[in-house]
Protein backbone atom coordinates (compact mmCIF):
# COMPACT_ATOMS: atom_id res chain seq x y z
CA UNK A 1 0.00 0.00 0.00
CA UNK A 2 1.16 3.33 -0.89
CA UNK A 3 0.44 6.65 0.90
CA UNK A 4 0.30 10.21 -1.05
CA UNK A 5 3.77 12.42 -0.44
CA UNK A 6 3.05 15.02 2.07
CA UNK A 7 5.80 17.48 0.09
CA UNK A 8 4.99 20.01 -1.66
CA UNK A 9 5.24 19.76 -5.67
CA UNK A 10 8.08 21.59 -7.05
CA UNK A 11 6.34 24.91 -8.87
CA UNK A 12 2.91 24.40 -6.95
CA UNK A 13 0.82 25.95 -3.95
CA UNK A 14 -0.88 23.86 -1.99
CA UNK A 15 -2.98 23.75 0.81
CA UNK A 16 -3.29 20.67 2.80
CA UNK A 17 -5.31 20.20 6.60
CA UNK A 18 -4.85 17.16 8.23
CA UNK A 19 -8.20 16.59 11.04
CA UNK A 20 -9.69 20.26 10.78
CA UNK A 21 -12.83 21.27 9.25
CA UNK A 22 -14.24 24.81 8.08
CA UNK A 23 -16.49 25.93 11.28
CA UNK A 24 -20.15 26.88 10.38
CA UNK A 25 -20.89 30.26 9.62
CA UNK A 26 -21.80 31.57 13.73
CA UNK A 27 -20.35 28.51 15.07
CA UNK A 28 -17.32 31.41 16.45
CA UNK A 29 -20.07 33.88 18.61
CA UNK A 30 -21.39 30.81 20.47
CA UNK A 31 -17.76 30.05 21.29
CA UNK A 32 -16.83 33.26 23.33
CA UNK A 33 -19.53 32.93 25.79
CA UNK A 34 -18.73 29.49 26.51
CA UNK A 35 -15.22 30.05 26.67
CA UNK A 36 -15.75 32.85 29.40
CA UNK A 37 -18.04 30.32 31.55
CA UNK A 38 -15.10 28.03 31.28
CA UNK A 39 -12.58 30.69 32.75
CA UNK A 40 -15.43 31.66 35.61
CA UNK A 41 -15.48 27.97 36.65
CA UNK A 42 -11.88 27.47 36.92
CA UNK A 43 -11.15 30.50 38.15
CA UNK A 44 -10.55 30.79 42.42
CA UNK A 45 -13.59 31.09 44.99
CA UNK A 46 -11.99 34.28 46.28
CA UNK A 47 -11.41 35.79 42.87
CA UNK A 48 -14.95 35.58 41.90
CA UNK A 49 -16.31 37.15 44.99
CA UNK A 50 -13.77 40.03 44.80
CA UNK A 51 -15.16 40.66 40.72
CA UNK A 52 -18.81 40.38 42.74
CA UNK A 53 -17.91 43.18 45.28
CA UNK A 54 -16.73 45.35 42.67
CA UNK A 55 -19.53 44.85 40.69
CA UNK A 56 -21.68 45.63 43.61
CA UNK A 57 -19.62 48.62 45.11
CA UNK A 58 -19.63 49.89 41.71
CA UNK A 59 -23.55 49.79 41.30
CA UNK A 60 -23.58 51.76 44.69
CA UNK A 61 -21.27 54.23 43.42
CA UNK A 62 -23.29 54.93 40.72
CA UNK A 63 -26.44 54.72 42.27
CA UNK A 64 -25.44 57.30 44.34
CA UNK A 65 -23.95 60.08 41.93
CA UNK A 66 -26.80 59.72 40.13
CA UNK A 67 -29.33 60.48 42.87
CA UNK A 68 -27.25 63.32 44.69
CA UNK A 69 -25.63 63.78 47.94
CA UNK A 70 -28.35 63.15 50.67
CA UNK A 71 -26.57 63.45 54.11
CA UNK A 72 -27.95 66.55 56.53
CA UNK A 73 -25.10 69.24 57.55
CA UNK A 74 -24.11 68.75 61.02
CA UNK A 75 -21.96 69.78 63.35
CA UNK A 76 -18.46 67.40 63.41
CA UNK A 77 -16.54 68.69 66.48
CA UNK A 78 -17.30 71.09 69.43
CA UNK A 79 -13.77 71.90 70.92
CA UNK A 80 -15.43 72.81 74.74
CA UNK A 81 -17.93 69.93 74.46
CA UNK A 82 -17.72 68.53 78.11
CA UNK A 83 -14.69 70.03 79.21
CA UNK A 84 -13.92 72.79 82.29
CA UNK A 85 -12.66 75.55 80.96
CA UNK A 86 -10.60 79.33 82.76
CA UNK A 87 -8.93 82.09 82.41
CA UNK A 88 -6.72 80.93 79.34
CA UNK A 89 -9.15 79.46 77.01
CA UNK A 90 -10.51 82.34 75.11
CA UNK A 91 -12.35 80.95 71.98
CA UNK A 92 -14.03 77.47 71.25
CA UNK A 93 -14.19 75.99 67.55
CA UNK A 94 -17.21 74.03 65.96
CA UNK A 95 -16.21 72.05 62.91
CA UNK A 96 -18.78 70.90 60.45
CA UNK A 97 -19.10 68.96 57.43
CA UNK A 98 -20.37 70.70 54.96
CA UNK A 99 -19.74 74.39 53.71
CA UNK A 100 -22.45 76.22 55.73
CA UNK A 101 -24.85 79.43 55.07
CA UNK A 102 -22.65 81.71 57.77
CA UNK A 103 -25.29 84.15 58.48
CA UNK A 104 -27.54 81.28 59.32
CA UNK A 105 -25.30 79.87 61.65
CA UNK A 106 -24.87 83.39 63.17
CA UNK A 107 -28.18 84.10 63.56
CA UNK A 108 -29.27 80.94 64.99
CA UNK A 109 -26.31 80.28 67.63
CA UNK A 110 -26.98 80.44 71.20
CA UNK A 111 -24.92 80.48 74.20
CA UNK A 112 -26.98 80.16 77.13
CA UNK A 113 -26.07 81.67 80.21
CA UNK A 114 -24.51 84.38 77.39
CA UNK A 115 -21.58 84.75 76.99
CA UNK A 116 -20.26 88.38 75.05
CA UNK A 117 -17.87 87.00 71.46
CA UNK A 118 -17.36 87.32 68.44
CA UNK A 119 -17.30 85.33 65.41
CA UNK A 120 -14.88 84.27 62.79
CA UNK A 121 -15.16 82.00 59.82
CA UNK A 122 -12.45 79.49 57.84
CA UNK A 123 -13.59 77.19 55.26
CA UNK A 124 -16.00 74.74 57.16
CA UNK A 125 -14.47 75.52 60.82
CA UNK A 126 -16.84 78.61 62.86
CA UNK A 127 -14.42 80.45 66.00
CA UNK A 128 -16.01 81.84 68.84
CA UNK A 129 -14.15 84.33 70.69
CA UNK A 130 -14.99 85.45 74.02
CA UNK A 131 -14.65 89.25 75.09
CA UNK A 132 -13.99 88.65 78.19
CA UNK A 133 -13.79 84.91 80.45
CA UNK A 134 -15.98 83.13 80.84
CA UNK A 135 -18.20 83.30 84.62
CA UNK A 136 -16.64 81.63 87.20
CA UNK A 137 -18.75 78.30 88.81
CA UNK A 138 -21.52 77.88 85.93
CA UNK A 139 -22.80 75.51 83.39
CA UNK A 140 -22.87 76.23 79.71
CA UNK A 141 -25.03 74.96 76.74
CA UNK A 142 -24.46 76.02 73.28
CA UNK A 143 -27.82 75.30 70.82
CA UNK A 144 -27.44 75.18 67.10
CA UNK A 145 -30.83 75.04 65.26
CA UNK A 146 -32.00 76.33 62.08
CA UNK A 147 -28.76 76.82 60.25
CA UNK A 148 -28.50 75.83 56.65
CA UNK A 149 -26.19 74.89 53.92
CA UNK A 150 -24.40 76.67 51.80
CA UNK A 151 -25.89 75.53 48.42
CA UNK A 152 -25.93 77.45 45.47
CA UNK A 153 -29.11 78.39 44.55
CA UNK A 154 -32.79 79.54 45.90
CA UNK A 155 -33.13 79.63 49.92
CA UNK A 156 -36.09 77.05 49.61
CA UNK A 157 -33.43 74.74 47.80
CA UNK A 158 -31.05 75.02 50.73
CA UNK A 159 -30.76 71.87 53.33
CA UNK A 160 -31.70 72.27 57.74
CA UNK A 161 -28.62 70.83 59.50
CA UNK A 162 -29.55 68.52 62.40
CA UNK A 163 -30.14 70.32 66.00
CA UNK A 164 -26.57 70.59 67.84
CA UNK A 165 -26.32 70.72 71.61
CA UNK A 166 -23.04 70.93 73.19
CA UNK A 167 -22.24 71.84 77.09
CA UNK A 168 -18.96 72.87 79.03
CA UNK A 169 -18.72 74.06 82.42
CA UNK A 170 -16.28 77.27 83.53
CA UNK A 171 -13.78 76.13 86.65
CA UNK A 172 -15.43 76.45 90.35
CA UNK A 173 -14.95 79.66 92.73
CA UNK A 174 -12.44 79.20 94.96
CA UNK A 175 -9.76 80.66 97.04
CA UNK A 176 -6.89 79.86 99.12
CA UNK A 177 -5.27 81.90 102.34
CA UNK A 178 -3.75 81.85 105.38
CA UNK A 179 -5.55 80.46 108.45
CA UNK A 180 -5.77 82.15 112.12
CA UNK A 181 -8.40 80.34 113.86
CA UNK A 182 -7.47 76.94 115.81
CA UNK A 183 -6.21 74.19 113.49
CA UNK A 184 -5.90 76.28 111.21
CA UNK A 185 -3.70 78.78 112.04
CA UNK A 186 -0.61 79.51 110.03
CA UNK A 187 -1.90 76.71 107.92
CA UNK A 188 -2.49 77.31 103.76
CA UNK A 189 -6.33 76.59 103.32
CA UNK A 190 -8.36 75.87 99.61
CA UNK A 191 -12.09 77.04 100.16
CA UNK A 192 -14.53 76.15 97.13
CA UNK A 193 -17.04 78.71 97.19
CA UNK A 194 -19.11 76.52 94.06
CA UNK A 195 -19.01 73.19 96.07
CA UNK A 196 -18.92 75.39 99.29
CA UNK A 197 -16.07 72.69 100.44
CA UNK A 198 -13.08 73.82 103.09
CA UNK A 199 -9.74 71.59 102.94
CA UNK A 200 -6.77 72.46 104.47
CA UNK A 201 -3.71 71.94 102.58
CA UNK A 202 -0.63 71.81 104.69
CA UNK A 203 0.67 70.04 107.79
CA UNK A 204 0.65 71.51 111.20
CA UNK A 205 4.60 70.96 111.48
CA UNK A 206 4.38 74.10 108.79
CA UNK A 207 3.65 77.73 109.65
CA UNK A 208 3.25 79.10 105.69
CA UNK A 209 4.38 82.19 104.48
CA UNK A 210 3.64 83.31 100.81
CA UNK A 211 1.77 81.15 98.41
CA UNK A 212 1.00 81.20 94.70
CA UNK A 213 -1.10 79.04 92.04
CA UNK A 214 -0.16 78.15 88.91
CA UNK A 215 -2.48 79.42 85.83
CA UNK A 216 -3.78 76.01 85.29
CA UNK A 217 -4.43 75.05 89.10
CA UNK A 218 -2.67 71.86 88.80
CA UNK A 219 -0.48 72.86 91.83
CA UNK A 220 0.41 75.31 94.82
CA UNK A 221 3.40 76.46 95.53
CA UNK A 222 4.29 77.97 99.01
CA UNK A 223 7.40 78.89 101.07
CA UNK A 224 7.19 78.01 104.71
CA UNK A 225 8.94 77.50 108.33
CA UNK A 226 9.03 74.78 110.53
CA UNK A 227 6.27 74.87 113.19
CA UNK A 228 8.84 73.79 116.35
CA UNK A 229 11.75 76.39 115.28
CA UNK A 230 11.44 79.42 118.30
CA UNK A 231 12.95 81.54 115.77
CA UNK A 232 10.10 82.12 112.99
CA UNK A 233 12.65 83.93 110.66
CA UNK A 234 11.59 84.57 106.99
CA UNK A 235 14.93 83.96 105.79
CA UNK A 236 14.78 80.40 107.06
CA UNK A 237 11.72 79.46 104.57
CA UNK A 238 11.97 76.61 102.23
CA UNK A 239 9.95 76.20 99.33
CA UNK A 240 7.24 73.58 98.86
CA UNK A 241 4.70 72.28 96.93
CA UNK A 242 1.19 70.85 96.47
CA UNK A 243 -0.63 69.30 93.98
CA UNK A 244 -4.34 70.11 93.48
CA UNK A 245 -5.49 68.43 90.28
CA UNK A 246 -6.60 65.54 92.44
CA UNK A 247 -7.21 66.72 96.32
CA UNK A 248 -6.96 63.59 98.43
CA UNK A 249 -8.39 63.80 102.32
CA UNK A 250 -4.50 64.64 103.12
CA UNK A 251 -2.91 66.46 100.44
CA UNK A 252 0.97 65.08 99.64
CA UNK A 253 3.09 68.45 99.97
CA UNK A 254 6.84 68.29 98.41
CA UNK A 255 9.91 69.86 99.49
CA UNK A 256 11.70 71.84 96.48
CA UNK A 257 14.16 74.10 97.43
CA UNK A 258 16.18 73.86 100.70
CA UNK A 259 17.71 76.76 102.25
CA UNK A 260 21.48 75.56 103.81
CA UNK A 261 23.86 77.73 101.15
CA UNK A 262 20.96 80.50 100.19
CA UNK A 263 18.10 82.63 101.65
CA UNK A 264 15.07 81.93 99.67
CA UNK A 265 13.66 85.45 99.25
CA UNK A 266 10.41 85.38 96.55
CA UNK A 267 9.43 83.42 93.82
CA UNK A 268 7.35 83.62 90.68
CA UNK A 269 5.47 80.84 88.40
CA UNK A 270 5.49 81.70 84.40
CA UNK A 271 2.12 81.40 82.71
CA UNK A 272 2.76 77.59 81.73
CA UNK A 273 3.45 76.55 84.90
CA UNK A 274 6.46 74.68 84.26
CA UNK A 275 9.18 77.19 85.48
CA UNK A 276 9.80 78.80 88.75
CA UNK A 277 12.02 81.71 88.85
CA UNK A 278 13.61 81.65 92.77
CA UNK A 279 15.49 84.86 94.42
CA UNK A 280 17.76 83.94 96.78
CA UNK A 281 20.88 85.52 98.95
CA UNK A 282 23.72 83.60 99.27
CA UNK A 283 24.88 82.92 103.29
CA UNK A 284 28.04 83.49 101.68
CA UNK A 285 29.20 87.22 102.22
CA UNK A 286 30.05 89.52 98.43
CA UNK A 287 27.71 87.71 96.94
CA UNK A 288 24.03 89.30 95.01
CA UNK A 289 20.94 88.53 95.14
CA UNK A 290 20.60 86.42 92.86
CA UNK A 291 17.73 84.65 90.25
CA UNK A 292 17.07 81.04 89.69
CA UNK A 293 15.47 78.54 87.35
CA UNK A 294 13.69 75.73 88.73
CA UNK A 295 12.34 73.34 86.61
CA UNK A 296 11.06 69.65 87.05
CA UNK A 297 13.48 67.85 84.86
CA UNK A 298 16.71 70.11 85.34
CA UNK A 299 18.83 70.87 88.56
CA UNK A 300 18.40 74.62 89.99
CA UNK A 301 20.10 77.01 86.84
CA UNK A 302 21.52 80.71 88.06
CA UNK A 303 20.32 83.32 85.41
CA UNK A 304 22.71 85.70 84.42
CA UNK A 305 20.31 88.86 86.02
CA UNK A 306 20.47 90.26 89.19
CA UNK A 307 17.33 91.10 91.21
CA UNK A 308 17.98 93.33 94.55
CA UNK A 309 14.29 94.45 94.22
CA UNK A 310 10.92 93.05 93.26
CA UNK A 311 10.25 91.17 89.91
CA UNK A 312 7.53 89.70 87.81
CA UNK A 313 7.47 87.69 84.43
CA UNK A 314 5.52 89.19 81.60
CA UNK A 315 2.39 87.55 80.26
CA UNK A 316 3.73 85.38 77.85
CA UNK A 317 6.86 84.16 79.69
CA UNK A 318 9.53 85.22 77.81
CA UNK A 319 10.81 88.15 79.75
CA UNK A 320 11.43 89.39 83.60
CA UNK A 321 10.53 93.09 84.87
CA UNK A 322 12.82 94.13 87.87
CA UNK A 323 12.56 96.82 89.96
CA UNK A 324 16.13 98.26 90.56
CA UNK A 325 17.92 101.58 92.36
CA UNK A 326 17.41 103.23 88.53
CA UNK A 327 14.09 102.47 87.79
CA UNK A 328 12.74 99.51 86.13
CA UNK A 329 13.97 96.76 83.74
CA UNK A 330 13.00 94.78 81.55
CA UNK A 331 15.26 91.76 80.42
CA UNK A 332 14.89 88.24 78.70
CA UNK A 333 14.41 85.82 80.84
CA UNK A 334 16.79 83.19 78.77
CA UNK A 335 19.39 85.97 78.16
CA UNK A 336 22.88 85.81 78.83
CA UNK A 337 25.07 88.30 80.83
CA UNK A 338 25.51 90.44 77.87
CA UNK A 339 22.18 90.83 76.82
CA UNK A 340 20.89 94.28 76.53
CA UNK A 341 17.50 95.53 78.35
CA UNK A 342 14.24 95.11 76.06
CA UNK A 343 13.42 98.55 77.67
CA UNK A 344 14.02 100.43 80.59
CA UNK A 345 12.08 102.94 82.72
CA UNK A 346 13.83 105.30 84.81
CA UNK A 347 10.99 107.29 86.38
CA UNK A 348 9.76 104.69 87.95
CA UNK A 349 10.76 102.15 90.80
CA UNK A 350 8.40 99.34 91.14
CA UNK A 351 6.14 97.12 88.61
CA UNK A 352 2.68 96.52 90.57
CA UNK A 353 0.91 94.33 87.53
CA UNK A 354 -0.17 93.32 83.99
CA UNK A 355 -2.96 93.56 82.06
CA UNK A 356 -3.18 89.60 81.18
CA UNK A 357 -3.23 89.88 78.02
CA UNK A 358 0.46 91.94 77.94
CA UNK A 359 -0.91 95.40 77.17
CA UNK A 360 -0.10 97.35 79.57
CA UNK A 361 1.58 97.21 83.30
CA UNK A 362 0.94 99.10 86.31
CA UNK A 363 3.77 101.51 87.63
CA UNK A 364 4.66 103.03 90.53
CA UNK A 365 6.96 106.02 91.08
CA UNK A 366 8.02 107.88 94.20
CA UNK A 367 7.67 112.14 93.68
CA UNK A 368 9.87 114.75 94.95
CA UNK A 369 6.90 115.54 97.63
CA UNK A 370 7.02 112.05 99.29
CA UNK A 371 3.73 110.82 97.41
CA UNK A 372 3.40 107.88 95.59
CA UNK A 373 1.81 108.16 91.86
CA UNK A 374 0.16 105.01 90.17
CA UNK A 375 1.02 105.24 86.32
CA UNK A 376 -0.60 102.78 83.39
CA UNK A 377 2.25 102.16 80.83
CA UNK A 378 0.75 100.10 77.57
CA UNK A 379 2.82 98.29 75.45
CA UNK A 380 3.72 100.85 73.01
CA UNK A 381 5.22 103.60 75.81
CA UNK A 382 1.75 105.65 76.95
CA UNK A 383 1.80 106.82 80.02
CA UNK A 384 -1.07 107.87 81.58
CA UNK A 385 -1.11 108.69 85.62
CA UNK A 386 -4.25 106.87 87.51
CA UNK A 387 -3.73 107.89 91.10
CA UNK A 388 -1.46 109.99 93.77
CA UNK A 389 -1.30 109.18 97.24
CA UNK A 390 0.29 110.42 100.55
CA UNK A 391 0.96 106.67 101.66
CA UNK A 392 1.96 103.69 99.89
CA UNK A 393 0.68 101.73 97.23
CA UNK A 394 0.67 98.19 97.57
CA UNK A 395 -0.95 96.85 94.81
CA UNK A 396 -2.82 97.28 91.79
CA UNK A 397 -4.81 95.32 89.60
CA UNK A 398 -6.57 95.79 86.25
CA UNK A 399 -10.06 94.15 85.29
CA UNK A 400 -9.63 91.17 82.09
CA UNK A 401 -11.61 93.70 79.96
CA UNK A 402 -9.09 96.04 80.78
CA UNK A 403 -11.50 99.26 81.38
CA UNK A 404 -10.93 99.48 85.52
CA UNK A 405 -7.85 99.01 87.78
CA UNK A 406 -8.56 98.14 91.20
CA UNK A 407 -5.79 99.75 93.51
CA UNK A 408 -4.72 99.36 97.50
CA UNK A 409 -3.41 101.92 99.38
CA UNK A 410 -2.96 103.86 102.30
CA UNK A 411 -3.48 107.23 103.43
CA UNK A 412 -2.41 109.19 106.46
CA UNK A 413 -5.25 109.90 109.20
CA UNK A 414 -4.20 113.08 110.57
CA UNK A 415 -6.66 112.33 113.28
CA UNK A 416 -4.60 109.70 114.66
CA UNK A 417 -0.92 109.69 116.12
CA UNK A 418 1.11 107.88 113.02
CA UNK A 419 -1.75 106.01 111.64
CA UNK A 420 -2.60 104.80 108.65
CA UNK A 421 -6.16 103.71 107.06
CA UNK A 422 -6.56 101.33 104.14
CA UNK A 423 -8.52 101.98 100.87
CA UNK A 424 -9.77 100.40 97.51
CA UNK A 425 -10.17 102.77 94.49
CA UNK A 426 -11.71 101.78 91.31
CA UNK A 427 -10.29 103.45 88.44
CA UNK A 428 -11.90 104.15 85.05
CA UNK A 429 -9.43 103.99 82.39
CA UNK A 430 -11.41 105.72 79.81
CA UNK A 431 -12.68 108.69 81.90
CA UNK A 432 -10.11 108.62 84.79
CA UNK A 433 -13.27 108.82 87.30
CA UNK A 434 -12.22 107.29 90.95
CA UNK A 435 -14.22 105.48 92.94
CA UNK A 436 -13.05 104.84 96.91
CA UNK A 437 -14.86 101.29 97.30
CA UNK A 438 -13.54 100.13 100.60
CA UNK A 439 -12.15 102.33 103.44
CA UNK A 440 -10.29 100.19 106.29
CA UNK A 441 -9.20 102.81 109.62
CA UNK A 442 -5.67 102.10 111.28
CA UNK A 443 -5.12 99.30 108.94
CA UNK A 444 -1.44 99.91 107.25
CA UNK A 445 -0.73 96.54 105.12
CA UNK A 446 -3.63 94.28 103.36
CA UNK A 447 -3.90 92.72 100.18
CA UNK A 448 -5.81 92.72 96.92
CA UNK A 449 -7.04 89.61 94.74
CA UNK A 450 -9.15 90.03 91.33
CA UNK A 451 -11.52 87.33 90.76
CA UNK A 452 -10.11 85.77 87.00
CA UNK A 453 -13.12 86.12 86.15
CA UNK A 454 -13.13 90.04 87.14
CA UNK A 455 -16.26 89.23 89.17
CA UNK A 456 -15.17 90.30 92.75
CA UNK A 457 -12.90 91.39 94.71
CA UNK A 458 -10.86 89.77 97.95
CA UNK A 459 -9.18 91.77 100.84
CA UNK A 460 -9.18 91.04 104.75
CA UNK A 461 -9.44 93.12 107.52
CA UNK A 462 -6.69 92.51 110.20
CA UNK A 463 -6.32 93.32 113.98
CA UNK A 464 -2.91 93.61 114.95
CA UNK A 465 -1.89 92.84 118.64
CA UNK A 466 1.51 93.17 120.67
CA UNK A 467 0.20 91.06 123.53
CA UNK A 468 1.22 87.31 123.77
CA UNK A 469 -0.72 85.13 121.78
CA UNK A 470 -0.97 81.84 120.11
CA UNK A 471 -1.41 82.88 116.82
CA UNK A 472 2.10 82.26 114.39
CA UNK A 473 0.92 84.44 111.80
CA UNK A 474 2.79 87.29 111.05
CA UNK A 475 1.85 90.70 108.76
CA UNK A 476 4.62 92.19 106.66
CA UNK A 477 6.31 94.35 109.24
CA UNK A 478 6.19 91.28 111.42
CA UNK A 479 3.78 91.50 114.01
CA UNK A 480 1.40 89.28 114.98
CA UNK A 481 -2.04 88.74 113.42
CA UNK A 482 -4.44 87.47 116.36
CA UNK A 483 -7.88 88.19 114.28
CA UNK A 484 -8.27 88.63 110.38
CA UNK A 485 -11.27 88.59 108.28
CA UNK A 486 -11.60 87.83 104.48
CA UNK A 487 -13.65 89.71 102.82
CA UNK A 488 -15.78 89.34 99.13
CA UNK A 489 -16.68 92.78 97.57
CA UNK A 490 -18.81 91.47 94.17
CA UNK A 491 -18.07 93.61 91.21
CA UNK A 492 -21.32 94.64 88.78
CA UNK A 493 -20.83 92.86 84.86
CA UNK A 494 -20.90 96.64 83.71
CA UNK A 495 -17.42 97.18 84.56
CA UNK A 496 -18.31 100.98 85.02
CA UNK A 497 -16.87 102.80 88.07
CA UNK A 498 -20.37 104.84 87.89
CA UNK A 499 -22.35 101.64 88.84
CA UNK A 500 -20.81 99.80 91.60
CA UNK A 501 -22.96 99.46 94.33
CA UNK A 502 -22.01 95.59 95.64
CA UNK A 503 -22.11 94.99 99.52
CA UNK A 504 -18.80 93.55 101.07
CA UNK A 505 -19.32 89.78 102.27
CA UNK A 506 -17.59 88.44 105.17
CA UNK A 507 -16.97 85.30 104.43
CA UNK A 508 -14.58 83.58 106.86
CA UNK A 509 -11.71 83.93 109.38
CA UNK A 510 -7.99 84.56 107.39
CA UNK A 511 -5.77 86.56 106.21
CA UNK A 512 -3.69 86.86 102.37
CA UNK A 513 -6.63 85.97 100.45
CA UNK A 514 -5.72 84.54 96.66
CA UNK A 515 -8.34 83.83 93.96
CA UNK A 516 -7.38 80.60 92.42
CA UNK A 517 -6.82 81.46 88.51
Amino acid sequence: MTYPSLAKPSGQNQSVEIGMEKPMAGEDNLKQPLMGLAVWSKSHPLDRVAIVAILLLSLLIGGIIWSGDHTFPKVRGFSWQDQQIGVEDTAFILSFNRAMDWQSVTDNLKIQPSIPGKLSWSGRRLAYTLNQPAPYGQSFQVTLDQATDATPGSAEESVKMQPFTGQFRSRDRALMYLGIDGQENGRLVLHNLTQNTHQILTPETLTVQDFKADLKRDRILFTAVERDESNQDLFEQKLYTVPLSSPAAQPSYQLLLENQDYQLLDFEITPNGEVLIVQQFSRQENEPVSLWELTDSEPPRQLQHNADGQFLITPDGQTLVISQNQGVAMVPLYGDANSKPVDFWPKFDQILSFARDGSAALMAQNNPDSTRSLYLLSNQGQEQKLLTVGGYLLDAEINPSTQTVYCLYTTFNQSQTASFDLHITAIDLDTGKKQRLITIPKQSSGSLSLAPDGSALLYEEVTITDKPSQSVVRDTVGQTVSDSSVWLYPLPLENTVSSRDGKPQKLLSGIHPLWLP
